[in-house]
């Protein structure tokens, strides 16, 4: 169960960041334009990312309950994942605030820019403590499961390649060495890690299931 709720949510999150028009993407007024012209789409990836973050909680209090015995480092990961999930409802927030900044019955004149200009600067700072340890918290969860033999080097090893993607495409943009690597790439990349975890979990609770049911037989 545990793993198949940590797949859905998975999935979720990346359809989230699919559905925003231009993730990363930190300017006020392109922000405003885009989702001015994707507001169904934006609307939809809201309640979605908000759904996913309860989501996210469900796994990883039942989780926490599957490695209770498990070492400290598992822990780790899930109250930084946890701390994450904070962050990745907030962030749905921010995302509603400029939806409804793009309204019909709304202006975008320079103090909706401006507030906009705060959230995006102030805001923004607030924010990224809170959010930064779901994708750090990720990958220390699935060292720490790898570790204790819960599941395989799979999604360490795609998380890793994650980290590795969006810090590149970062010194892309800011050097101008290279094109920056689009967000959703890397975005999905984590995804893609975090649905390995849940599918490994799975796995292991079959084979766990199955070796009690042969034993149970045998005795």
């Amino acid at each position: 169960m545990t793993g198949s709720i940590l797949m859905l949510a998975s999935l979720g999150f990346f359809i989230s960041w699919l559905l925003m028009p231009d993730p990363g993407t930190t300017n006020t007024y392109h922000i405003l334009s885009i989702v001015k012209q994707s507001r169904a789409s934006v609307m939809a990836s809201i309640i979605i990312q908000i759904i996913t973050s309860v989501l996210y909680l469900i796994a990883l209090f039942q989780l926490a309950g599957i490695s209770f015995r498990q070492k400290r480092s598992t822990l780790a990961g899930i109250i930084l994942m946890a701390i994450g999930v904070l962050g990745l409802c907030a962030d749905a927030f921010f995302h509603l605030l400029a939806y409804f900044m793009t309204d019909d019955s709304v202006t975008l004149e320079q103090d909706v820019v401006t507030v906009m200009d705060f959230m995006q600067t102030t805001g923004v700072a607030f924010l990224l403590p809170i959010l930064l340890p779901f994708f750090v918290g990720s990958l220390v969860l699935a060292i720490a499961l790898n570790k204790g033999a819960m599941i395989t080097k799979t999604s360490w090893f795609t998380i890793t390649a994650a980290f590795g993607l969006g810090i590149l495409s970062l010194l892309g943009e800011k050097t101008h060495i290279c094109q920056p690597v689009p967000m959703i790439v890397t975005l999905g990349l984590f995804a893609i890690g975090q649905a390995f975890i849940g599918f490994d979990l799975i796995r292991s609770s079959y084979k766990h299931k199955s070796a009690m049911l042969a034993y149970q037989y045998q005795n």
